[in-house]
């Protein structure tokens, strides 16, 4: 069942719907609360809504793609094809979006509405980024940084969007400044939110003394995997076993409960996870 998941999740059409399904989302965000309070979001959207502000003579979607184009340029031969033309996809999506897509969800008070539009964003981003593309020319930039320079991705968007504020500093009010960033910190928790939902496990580790015991339920009647670490007890100078596996969070309770009938006298730790990739698990994204 799970290499079926695997394969569906790794298909075309699969990264193609999610890609459109977080553009339109992360564009309700915007068009429908947003834009309406003058908010400025973080990222290459968001240069383009400042030169829109200095600019309006050219529209918003146009600014987009008129920011995205030299990365697209620059960036053609250096990431794969699929992760180029899907980012590209993304980019085209959301630039006809932001052109035509238009809603009110009538939103008034500041802080309600930045959290609102963070929320709504960050659904969006997240949706966006549990593909094998991403949100545009950025995103492509920022692989071929960490590829070539080792620059991280957080402190990437994070210099990008500090220019971003930067900028529009000079074009919007302090009040504005504050919502917006308000709103991109609710959009980067529920990013972080939406991305942990797709493939957060319970990294477990079980130490006993009937490792094989716990070892073949964990493989032949859970059909999990399990690494076992030889160990021995820093008191007693027993022999035991650590044995690491990951599970979620719907079959934890069920897992200890079979290891204790097996050893009472186990010890299992639970571990949170943000991420689990690799293997039958979790998917592991290419660029």
């Amino acid at each position: 069942m799970s290499m079926q998941l695997r394969s569906l999740t790794d298909t075309l059409g699969w990264n193609i719907f999610l890609l459109t399904l977080g553009s339109v989302v992360y564009v309700i965000g915007y068009n429908g609360i947003a834009a309406h309070h003058d908010f400025v979001p973080g990222s290459l959207y968001g240069l383009a809504v400042v030169g829109n502000n200095a600019m309006p003579g050219l529209s918003l979607s146009n600014w987009y793609i008129l920011l995205n184009a030299p990365l697209f340029f620059l960036a053609w031969k250096g990431v794969s094809r699929r992760f180029f033309l899907l980012n590209l996809y993304s980019m085209l999506t959301i630039a006809l979006l932001t052109a035509y897509l238009r809603c009110d969800f009538g939103i008034r008070a500041d802080v309600y509405s930045a959290i609102a539009a963070g929320a709504l964003m960050g659904a969006g981003c997240g949706l966006i980024f549990r593909t094998y593309g991403g949100g545009g020319g950025l995103d492509v930039l920022a692989v071929i940084l960490n590829r070539k320079y080792g620059l991280r991705f957080g402190v990437f968007y994070f210099v990008v969007n500090a220019l971003v504020m930067t900028t529009a500093l000079k074009r919007f009010s302090p009040d504005i400044i504050v919502a917006s960033l308000v709103m991109l910190f609710i959009s980067s928790v529920v990013t972080e939110y939406v991305l942990s939902l797709f493939n957060q496990r319970k990294a477990v580790r079980i130490l006993t003394r009937k490792g094989d015991a716990v070892v073949q339920f964990l493989t032949h009647v859970r059909k999990q995997h399990a690494t076992v670490f030889p160990g021995k007890g820093g008191y007693s100078g027993i022999n035991v076993d650590m044995i690491l596996s990951v599970t979620d969070r719907l079959r934890l309770r069920s897992l200890e409960q079979a290891v204790f009938d097996i050893d009472p006298e186990a010890i299992i730790v639970v571990e949170n996870t943000f991420s689990v990739t690799g293997g039958s698990v979790g998917l592991r994204k290419k660029y």
